[in-house]
């Protein structure tokens, strides 16, 4: 088994990316411990978020939505190569690990995902970010729940609106139907752009009685 970023052998074949790629990822500089974005303040939380609170409490990306994870991202969901689901996984764990050891993030009670409408699950054959929630809640040993919530519509996809029309697109998507009081959930997707989806996705679930809710993802686009 080789390295899929530099094709050099692996010691470890399961971990998909050796540990010289890793260290190489592009990284971010001071960034905001609740949206991700960077920014100036000493402080953990920046002037976005402080000005108009994000229903999700903190989140956790490995990298810019830029090469070399951007192309893997694509290879995963356009071209259905879900070998590369475990590497990318590791990766996004690796991220959260690193968060907790620096400031506490506490481990989640339940582990679950954004859910694609089933047109676009029947044409894909899958959730990518499903694939990669999975083998996370096995790792964390954690109540892994894909389906916890549902998607009430078809939507406009999001990369060809506008920021406005973004938020109105999401605004009554999602829907949870469980009783989640005083459980700590973290939501994981592949890339997080505006935050407008997990925002409304993390207002059911507190609206579900959700105390905590951490994102974790692959990619956080800066715009």
């Amino acid at each position: 088994m080789r390295c899929i970023l530099c094709n050099m052998p692996l010691v470890l074949s399961h971990h998909g990316i050796c540990s010289q790629c890793v260290k190489n990822l592009p990284k971010f500089n001071k960034i905001c411990y609740q949206c991700s974005l960077p920014h100036s303040l000493s402080t953990k939380i920046c002037y976005r978020c402080r000005d108009k609170q994000p229903y999700w409490d903190e989140m956790v990306a490995v990298t810019e939505y830029m090469a070399p994870l951007k192309k893997l991202i694509q290879h995963l969901k356009f071209y259905r190569k879900t070998e590369l689901t475990n590497a990318l996984a590791r990766l996004m764990f690796l991220a959260w690990y690193q968060r907790r050891l620096s400031s506490g993030l506490v481990k989640p009670d339940i582990v679950t995902c954004v859910p694609l409408h089933h047109f676009r699950y029947w044409s894909r054959g899958f959730n990518q970010a499903a694939l990669l929630a999975r083998p996370i809640a096995r790792w964390l040993n954690c109540d892994f729940q894909p389906y916890l919530l549902s998607r009430k519509s078809v939507a406009h996809d999001q990369k060809y609106l506008s920021r406005k029309q973004r938020i109105t697109n999401v605004e009554t998507l999602f829907s949870c139907r469980d009783d989640l009081t005083n459980q700590s959930i973290m939501l994981i997707d592949d890339i997080v752009t505006t935050g407008n989806t997990i925002n409304a996705i993390s207002q059911q679930l507190k609206q579900c009685g959700a105390n905590y809710i951490q994102v974790v993802c692959l990619c956080r686009t800066i715009l």
